[in-house]
């Protein structure tokens, strides 16, 4: 059965900013294909506002011609529907490289190279693709908060990841402006994905860093909330405040379905709190949550459900959302657990047997974590993973301890029984 669709409206505004003669942006709207562009055509190079207007025109014309695979997403999400659609989306962005990189030299020359950036959603049902490639941004609207969802490609954020600068220093320092990923460049380009659900009142904002370079992600919220996208204000505070490089913005904000079509108004919402909430992911960021959310199985069960049984093959790891479940061993309870527990986290490492059985007490329902998801999404980031895996550390370290204090006190009153004993002889 498809999904019930939310209603998007989409809004966009370029302006060459206070300093610069010429505008090298490009933004596309294609409603009905649900593709959103923005394009940072590169200033330092030639013709960048030719590179980023062909990055737009070839990925509308890739994806136009993949359109099957949007309609059968649209009418069955699965695994293998969702691979097709990332795989037509990460196509498009190496076709896009490949002409603009094969074009350059016609256009400008061997001694020329053309470039751009650029940030990209694809709207599927209720379900945005990103795709991102440069120092361009794609922000998350939700419940009062802005999220940026995309990591900069520039050198001055790998010298934050590295170690090597503070946040506060890579806004100040000169060569903030260096990308280190461009398409055109070179003939391919490596490109970050990303699945994002969308609710009613959720909007993500696609922006070039005209923009970002001036406005903070409080400064967004505002804007974004009058209910025409708020792109005119927002390019006109970066102006104000500046306005040295070319700027654009594209806002996309999603409303409640048709009368009559019911939705869950807050169910991606949630399901990132509730991540945000167990201790298996307090290291994450809010990008790296909806990278974990996109893969995990949302289910809800009765009472009284046995979600597995001692000896079973553990290969899921639960996230209780809401509701109660009763751990057990051998008949004897162990435990009863409440949001925002998880259980099942060893399937992880050696799917082994289960150790316990566990059983819902009331309604309930979880987030499920496949092993397989998670082996994937740890080979694909390894921030994520390192984040993980430290989590997983801490909490098998804390099971050996108290394993150990239960092992030193039964020894302890084992003792204390033979001195009985020999007391009584």
């Amino acid at each position: 059965m498809s999904e019930r669709e939310l209603m998007v409206q989409a809004w966009a505004t370029s302006d060459p900013g206070r300093v610069r003669k010429h505008n090298e942006d490009s933004w596309l709207i294609e409603a009905e294909l649900g593709l959103y562009i923005v394009c940072d055509g590169m200033g330092g190079f030639k013709r960048g506002d030719v590179a980023s207007g062909l990055a737009c025109s070839v990925m509308r014309e890739t994806i136009a011609a993949g359109k099957r695979s949007l309609t059968l997403h649209k009418a069955q999400r699965s695994a293998a529907t969702t691979a097709a659609v990332e795989a037509l989306l990460r196509n498009a962005v190496q076709r896009a490289c490949e002409e603009i990189y094969q074009a350059s030299s016609a256009l400008t020359g061997d001694g020329g190279r053309m470039g751009t950036t650029l940030d990209a959603v694809l709207l599927v049902g209720n379900q945005a693709f990103t795709a991102h490639v440069g120092d361009g941004r794609i922000y998350l609207i939700r419940q009062g908060e802005a999220h940026q969802v995309t990591e900069d490609h520039s050198l001055v954020q790998q010298q934050v990841r590295e170690g090597l600068l503070t946040p506060d220093q890579a806004r100040k320092a000169r060569n903030k402006n260096v990308i280190t990923r461009a398409l055109g460049v070179f003939p391919s380009v490596l490109v970050d994905l990303l699945s994002v659900d969308l609710g009613p009142g959720d909007a993500l904002l696609l922006c070039s860093d005209g923009l970002h370079n001036y406005l903070g992600a409080e400064d967004l919220l505002g804007p974004v909330a009058t209910g025409n996208g708020g792109t005119e204000e927002l390019v006109g505070m970066a102006n104000q405040r500046g306005g040295r490089d070319n700027i654009t913005c594209l806002v996309l904000a999603a409303r409640g379905p048709a009368e009559g079509n019911h939705l869950p108004s807050s169910a991606p919402a949630e399901h990132i709190d509730v991540l945000r909430r167990c201790d298996l992911f307090s290291f994450c960021t809010y990008r790296e949550l909806v990278q974990v959310a996109a893969v995990c199985q949302a289910r809800e069960v009765p009472a009284e459900t046995v979600l597995f049984k001692e000896e079973d093959l553990g290969r899921e790891c639960y996230i209780l959302q809401s509701g109660v479940v009763e751990v057990l061993r051998g008949g004897v309870s162990l435990a009863t657990l409440e949001p925002p527990a998880y259980f099942g986290e060893m399937a992880f490492i050696d799917s082994p047997r289960r150790s316990a059985t566990v059983i819902t007490k009331e309604r309930s329902r979880f987030l499920v974590l496949s092993r397989n998801d998670f082996l994937r999404l740890t080979r694909q980031d390894s921030t994520l993973a390192t984040k993980l895996m430290w989590r997983l550390l801490h909490h098998l370290a804390r099971m050996v301890r108290q394993t150990n204090t239960l092992v030193i006190s039964g020894t302890a009153t084992m003792e204390l029984d033979d001195d009985s004993v020999s007391e009584l002889k």
